[in-house]
């Protein structure tokens, strides 16, 4: 591994230096794994290889292969090898899903906890329930209605909840593009990462916002899967 280009690729992509020295470490981990147990190194790599470390990770060692897989994703991204990438992102993928845990609207960042105890009372406690009763205006009416809670008070939730869609964002980050004005995956999908984070910074220095800006490659890939999703909520 050209260990210098490497940490020049992952500063440019605006990784934290000592996010670059984990992504160091845990590839050299995998270039050790392949020359002691395989007898190839770095540049001999196919997805065989990456299948049996995934398997000595989880089955052998008795841990998470995520953090392993998205390291290893970030590496055949500096070596522009796709079918690698792609082979690496699917493990990733099956993975992710397996553990992912439907977000709770309890937990998003300042919301009216007296509007998510109402909702809870009939039974919608997370954000794909809170899509299903409350993506459409009839929708919003009716649980407004129904549960003595402002329309707007249903529908920043709805909207929370939508912008979870594109994955990783959660809690803070979701009232954070809420608040900024994003309040939809595709108000997200049409900026540029260099974009999003030029007005998340003028967005927190005018409010105040108390927090980190996503830095542009987290940003990057929450446009990607925005890009992705289709419109679902109704205004």
């Amino acid at each position: 591994m050209n260990e210098a280009e490497f940490r020049k690729f992952l500063k440019r992509k605006g990784k934290k230096d000592e996010v670059i020295d984990r992504n160091v470490a845990a590839v050299n981990k995998f270039a050790n794994f392949l020359k002691e147990e395989m007898e190839k190194g770095l540049v001999d790599i196919n997805k065989t290889d990456i299948d049996l470390y995934v398997e000595k990770i989880e089955k052998v060692l008795k841990t998470s292969a995520k953090g392993s897989l998205y390291v290893l994703m970030n590496y055949f991204k500096f070596i522009e090898n796709r079918e690698l990438l792609s082979h690496t992102a699917k493990l990733r993928e099956v993975r992710t899903k397996k553990s992912r845990r439907i977000f709770p609207l309890k937990n998003f960042y300042q919301v009216n906890l007296e509007y998510v105890r109402k909702l809870a009372s009939i039974g919608i406690k997370n954000v794909e329930q809170m899509l299903e009763v409350g993506k459409t205006i009839k929708q919003r009416k009716e649980l407004a209605k129904q549960l003595d809670i402002p329309e707007k008070g249903i529908l920043e939730l709805v909207e929370l909840s939508d912008i979870t869609r594109i994955g990783y964002v959660k809690s803070k980050l979701a009232k954070l593009y809420h608040s900024a004005g994003f309040d939809t995956p595709t108000k997200i999908a049409k900026f540029t990462a260099e974009e999003l984070y030029e007005h998340f910074e003028t967005f927190v220095e005018k409010s105040g916002w108390d927090g980190m800006v996503p830095n542009p490659s987290d940003l990057e890939h929450n446009i990607k899967s925005a890009k992705k999703l289709k419109e679902l909520v109704e205004k």
